[in-house]
């Protein structure tokens, strides 16, 4: 069983995960720790610039607290700034330094083996798709170089084929059988067409999230990586087995994944890892995330998340209806029931958690912008003991 915290600028909560079912924080005293930091760190907001001092102060007390041998956080500040807010170059210089060296500041004052892993460059958006031709729904997830068509029209194949700044398409069949996707719910939710554009086109129209896009990822195959630790791998499918070799060994890891942080700002140390696999680049969001750490592809999830369908809003099926996660065994998360304690912290909220899993999940609560506070996810069953 998990439970949920929620800290809304001071008031506590305690829900059941997978009902949303209130719970009483009686005789509980393994949610004393979570009630304890949220109350002394409040989330100060996504375009806030304490936000990564923040990142790194919650981290420090979780590791007082609680002392992990496995520590995950995420700072994802950077990118929701540069995606959300005009900068310039200055002040996008300062924003990448600033989320670096608050990542630096927790290695400098704990004893974790460091593994710092960026999401890649970012951009500013030069061409735009055209897709006001099409007759069928357009709809495209957080990435912006891939879209989907749904209830497509014979004329929207036609139209599609012949876009300037379309690098490939495929029809729902093609694509189903490319990436061996099976599951009832993924077909479903699979579009007619799926289309990519040429690396310097982008697409802003980006599900329901109603705000102009400033900055998007670059279209680049590699992302840099650091640690102190030699044979660092140079591909993201293989971080999960080298993390869980080193901790076998006896190290305690860090993971730190920062966002919005271009190549040229990592440690001259940094190598390239590669990111892309089967004609998919695994960027920003669920996919990256999945794949660096837990070795899983896109198809993982139980749907091809990249599209979201709006007519279908939950799985049937679904145990945890409140999160990312889709199926009962969490894709085997990097941290879920070790032999040891493993804790996130992070402000890449709802995809953070559910790659992670750990006896504690911090993370701040916010969609689109909208804030209401820090969240915790809570490992009940090995905590509590039921």
């Amino acid at each position: 069983m998990y439970e949920i915290m929620l800290d809304v600028n001071g008031w506590q909560g305690l829900f059941d995960f997978q009902t949303g079912e209130a719970l009483s924080f009686d005789n509980k005293s393994y949610i004393d720790l979570a009630k304890r930091i949220s109350n002394k760190y409040p989330y100060p907001g996504d375009l806030n610039p304490n936000t990564s001092a923040w990142t790194t102060d919650f981290a420090l007390e979780v590791v007082r607290e609680y002392d992990p041998k496995l520590m995950l956080i995420t700072y994802a500040n950077g990118a929701i700034n540069r995606i959300n807010s005009k900068l310039g170059a200055v002040e996008t210089k300062d924003l990448e330094l600033d989320v670096l060296s608050e990542a630096f500041r927790f290695i400098d004052k704990t004893d974790y083996e460091p593994i710092i892993i960026s999401t890649g460059n970012m951009r500013k958006i030069d061409k735009v798709l055209n897709t006001d031709d099409i007759e069928g729904y357009f709809n495209t997830s957080s990435d912006p170089y891939v879209g989907g068509v749904f209830g497509a029209t014979d004329k929207d194949y036609e139209t599609v084929k012949n876009m300037i700044g379309v690098k490939s398409y495929l029809t729902k069949k093609e694509f189903l059988k490319k990436y061996h996707i099976f599951d009832n719910y993924a077909v479903e939710r699979t579009p007619d067409i799926i289309l990519f554009t040429e690396d310097d086109y982008a697409l802003t129209r980006t599900g329901n999230r109603g705000t102009t896009l400033e900055e998007i990822p670059e279209r680049k195959k590699t992302v840099k990586a650091y640690s102190r630790l030699p044979d660092l791998p140079n591909d993201i499918f293989k971080f999960r087995e080298f993390i869980d070799l080193k901790l076998s060994e006896g190290k305690r890891i860090a993971v730190i994944i920062v966002e919005g942080i271009d190549d040229n700002c990592m440690p001259n140390e940094s190598i390239d890892v590669n990111r892309e696999k089967d004609g998919i680049l695994y960027a920003e969001g669920v996919a990256f995330y999945y794949a660096l750490l837990n070795a899983k592809e896109f198809t993982s999830a139980g749907m091809p998340y990249i599209f979201h369908n709006p007519f279908i809003k939950r799985r049937p099926d679904a145990r945890y209806s409140y999160s990312y996660i889709k199926t009962d065994n969490f894709q085997d998360p990097i941290g879920f029931n070790r032999n040891f304690k493993t804790a996130s912290v992070g402000t890449r909220s709802g995809i953070f958690h559910s790659a992670c899993m750990c006896d504690y999940s911090f993370e701040c609560h916010c969609r689109g912008l909208a804030e209401s506070g820090v969240l915790t996810f809570i490992n009940s069953e090995k905590l509590g003991g039921k």
